[in-house]
């Protein structure tokens, strides 16, 4: 039963989605069978040149996951394998860098190096008189910067354990016979990495690829495309008829492609073993002396963490104040004042917006935490015959990026409600469901690691003692995987709370909008001083959040020898 609903929660949209691909009706509630072609792909192909915005992806993606997993190996070097001072620091520091949504990570750079109006641009030409901005955030350069530094803090965590577990003897042998430290480290340290390493740069490309938030705000004003602002532009043109078919098309690109990399990453996942590196003997991981480079090399930490935290903060903060735009001076601050947080509070639309926003987060993140406990059991402790299609399906949803996701439930959904009157539609519980396909494959990996750890004798001893399964799972499973639990469930309401590519699809005014889509929404009018006051707030409730996670989701983690 577990396996068929879940296969009809993964390819009953995909299959909506292919369905209006080929779909030559103007409207999807007019889909019919007996309409279908393939002037969709043509004109995505022809008309739309996905040829370039596939070339765009490909730069961007390539050069996002470069910079971020080389900024995230660095940092993870220095905390676990050198005696650079405040390591517990940066450690503790880095994750929380997930908490800031990405929208906001967006419009913070762009109120830093937007060409005529950031704060930083205008400054120097005010104080050179330079007619030419110094930086631009608005290119391939400014999203692959932005991108790449929203991916460091997951690749940070992930790379920290393949640093810590390098077995120091195998580069102690390699300087035994002769080899120079470069040498040794560029032929055992990073040779040993690579696969790892290798495995984390797919992973963060697949991340990389399905993210909307920054090549939206950040390419989308000067038409500078990848696949997922190009499939969102095609059902958002004002004024005149959504292109459905067309978006689909584009959809379906999109993702063949982040399928074909998923492959990979699966196929070098599962071949891990190979490249083990870890000893059976104990073993103490060998800290590299920094010398003269010890302070600088925290200080480049630090510089990380202002940049990547502190700072999206401080100019938030800064523009929530203000009566209206300019650049930061003594005039300015000193008109600080609270009104725009008062016009904030006074809107009904951001009472409703709340209210539906903590109703999907507590929702979405309870069901998944449920689903993915039911379906990792089933996965690790049972011999049914099919857990290894549970397992691929559970895994499969990664692969699918939100905006893609998003149409394809906006297909599906409309001929529910065309076929049973329902509707589907609009409502709270569509956002709900397609967060709950969206982040089930992390919350069943991360489930059925640790379930792996609880040994079965545990289970069979309470079963020999007559307990039913649903004690077992309160008694035996509750207390065992209790940080687990809540660290999954945590981590599945933040992504909640900052993922905004999908209900910017579903999102049908005040039925269902969440956070993300009003942010959105202001920001594309103008609104930047709530954009600010909305976005300061949410900030201080995501970075309670990251705390609870780094307490529960990681309390059994240390950063080496901090």
């Amino acid at each position: 039963m577990v396996l068929i609903l879940l296969a009809a929660l993964v390819i009953a949209p995909i299959f909506s989605l292919v369905a209006g691909a080929f779909s030559l009706s103007r409207l999807p509630n007019e889909f019919s069978f007996d309409n279908l072609g393939l002037d969709n792909f043509y004109a995505v192909w022809v008309e739309q040149r996905i040829d370039r915005v596939i070339w765009n992806t490909a730069i961007y993606v390539t050069g996002a996951t470069i910079f971020g997993i080389t900024t995230a190996a660095l940092l993870a070097w220095l905390v676990e394998r050198s005696d650079m001072p405040g390591k517990t620091w940066i450690y503790a520091g880095v994750p929380l860098g997930i908490a800031v949504p990405g929208i906001l990570h967006a419009i913070a750079w762009v109120l830093l190096l937007s060409p005529r109006s950031g704060f930083v641009n205008r400054t120097w030409m005010d104080l050179t008189g330079a007619s030419e901005p110094l930086v631009d955030i608005y290119t391939m350069g400014g999203l692959i910067f932005a991108e790449g530094l929203r991916l460091v803090p997951v690749a940070f965590l992930m790379l920290v354990p393949l640093m810590r577990s390098m077995d120091p003897s195998l580069e102690e042998a390699a300087a035994a016979s002769g080899a120079s430290p470069m040498r040794a480290t560029r032929r055992v340290t990073l040779a040993l990495l690579l696969p790892g390493v290798l495995a984390i740069s797919i992973f963060q490309a697949i991340t990389a690829i399905e993210n909307f938030e920054v090549p939206g705000i950040l390419g989308m004003p000067v038409n500078l495309h990848v696949f997922s602002t190009r499939v969102y532009n095609l059902i958002d043109n004002i004024g005149t008829i959504p292109a459905f078919g067309q978006a689909n098309a584009a959809a379906i690109f999109y993702l063949a492609i982040a399928l074909v990399i998923s492959f990979f990453y699966l196929r070098l996942v599962r071949n891990s073993e190979r490249y083990s590196i870890i000893t059976g003997k104990g073993y103490t991981p060998r800290q590299v002396r920094l010398g003269r480079w010890r302070k600088p090399a925290l200080a480049l930490s630090l510089l990380f963490l202002f940049v990547t935290i502190v700072l999206p903060f401080l100019v938030l903060l800064y523009v929530s104040l203000l009566n209206y735009l300019r650049p930061p001076s003594w005039d300015a601050i000193a008109s600080f004042t609270f009104k725009n947080y008062q016009t904030v509070f006074n809107q009904p639309r951001v009472a409703r917006t709340l209210f539906n926003t903590i109703y999907v987060t507590l929702l979405t993140a309870t069901t998944v935490t449920i689903v993915s406990f039911v379906i990792a059991y089933i996965i690790v402790r049972t011999r049914f015959a099919g857990r290894y299609a549970l397992d691929m399906l559970s895994f499969l949803p990664h692969s699918i990026p939100g905006i893609v996701l998003g149409l394809a439930l906006f297909w599906l959904f409309m001929q529910v409600d065309r076929w049973t009157g329902l509707s589907t539609f609009g409502s709270i519980y569509a956002l709900v469901l397609g967060f709950t396909i969206l982040f089930l494959s992390y919350a069943v990996r991360a489930m059925s690691v640790a379930m792996i750890q609880v040994h079965p004798d545990l289970e069979d001893a309470a079963k020999l003692s007559g307990a039913p399964p649903w004690r077992i799972a309160l008694r035996i499973f509750g207390p065992l995987l209790m940080p687990t639990l809540v660290g999954i469930w945590i981590y599945v309401a933040m992504l909640s709370v900052r993922f905004i590519s999908l209900p910017l699809i579903l999102s049908q005014g005040g039925s269902n909008e969440v956070l993300g889509v009003m942010i959105w929404s202001l920001w594309d009018n103008g609104n930047i001083s709530s954009v600010g006051a909305i976005g300061i707030m949410l900030l201080s409730f995501m970075f309670g959040l990251a705390l609870l996670l780094r307490l529960f989701g990681f309390s059994g983690q240390r950063g080496g020898a901090l």
